[in-house]
């Protein structure tokens, strides 16, 4: 079983003028479950699609979830979805509204999807952003709430992604909560957990406050000059003899590379 976990970036290309089907670059990929952050459904700039059901379908199955974060677009008018949105979109549910969030494609068969919420920060931070010309450039960005997803598989295994907020000692206290959440779900339903998404945090940090342990060491940010990873696959010490890291190389949409590993 492959578990990838990617930044997509609503499948925004990187090159000026570069078009290409986000769906099939991620199909393409060969995962068997794939974590996404930062991804689009019904938003106008990504043509109003589902991307997390388009991707599924280019995946060759209808195991995906969604959840969304903000109800519009981050970064310009979005507001936070009120308690009559959908907690967690999935083959079942038309969506009808525009939302942003992080989503989970499975060909395994999921038994159940659960959210957590994590909370916001109260102020922004100016972010290096990738522009249309593949370079970084500063912005200052207003925080977003943020969500933890998990997908209970029916194989044994869980998979709980999350996008951590960027501003410093936030991240942590959410990665904590999460990592709390996640010990819960393991015991009740007797599941191994993994523990992917983009973290935003730099330098192995959240291996050093939990003690959860990295199945992956690549590099993933900038996707076309790899200096750092924010992006983890975080597994049990007494699961991590079963994880094996496969490499990416550059992909020709977003700004960080994906992570994955196969489990034997």
């Amino acid at each position: 079983m492959r578990i990838t976990s990617w930044n997509i970036l609503h499948g925004q290309p990187l090159a000026p003028g570069e078009s290409g089907d986000f769906a099939q670059v991620a199909a393409a990929l060969g995962s068997d479950v794939l974590a996404l952050q930062e991804i689009d459904m019904n938003l106008e700039r990504s043509a109003s699609s589902n991307q997390a059901a388009e991707i599924a379908a280019a995946m060759n199955t209808q195991e995906w979830g969604f959840a969304p974060t903000v109800h519009g677009t981050p970064g310009f008018d979005w507001k936070k979805p009120s308690q009559s949105h959908q907690r967690v979109f999935t083959k079942k549910d038309a969506a009808l509204d525009s939302h942003y969030g992080v989503a989970i494609v499975s060909k395994v068969p999921v038994r159940e999807w659960l959210r957590l919420e994590l909370g916001k920060a109260w102020i922004g931070m100016p972010l290096l952003i990738a522009n249309e010309k593949g370079k970084v450039a500063p912005f200052y960005v207003k925080d977003e709430p943020r969500v933890a997803l998990a997908a209970i598989l029916d194989n044994g295994w869980t998979v709980i992604n999350t996008h951590l907020s960027f501003v410093p000692l936030v991240n942590i206290f959410q990665l904590l909560k999460v990592s709390r959440w996640a010990k819960k779900i393991e015991k009740e339903y007797s599941t191994r957990v993994l523990l992917v998404g983009d973290f935003n945090l730099p330098w192995g940090i959240p291996v050093r406050i939990t003690k959860w342990v990295r199945g992956t060491t690549a590099l993933s940010y900038p996707s076309w000059k790899p200096a750092i990873s924010f992006d983890y696959i975080l597994a049990k010490s007494s699961d991590l003899h079963l994880l094996k890291e496969i490499s990416h190389p550059q992909l020709p949409i977003s700004d960080h590379r994906p992570i994955s590993v196969d489990i034997n």
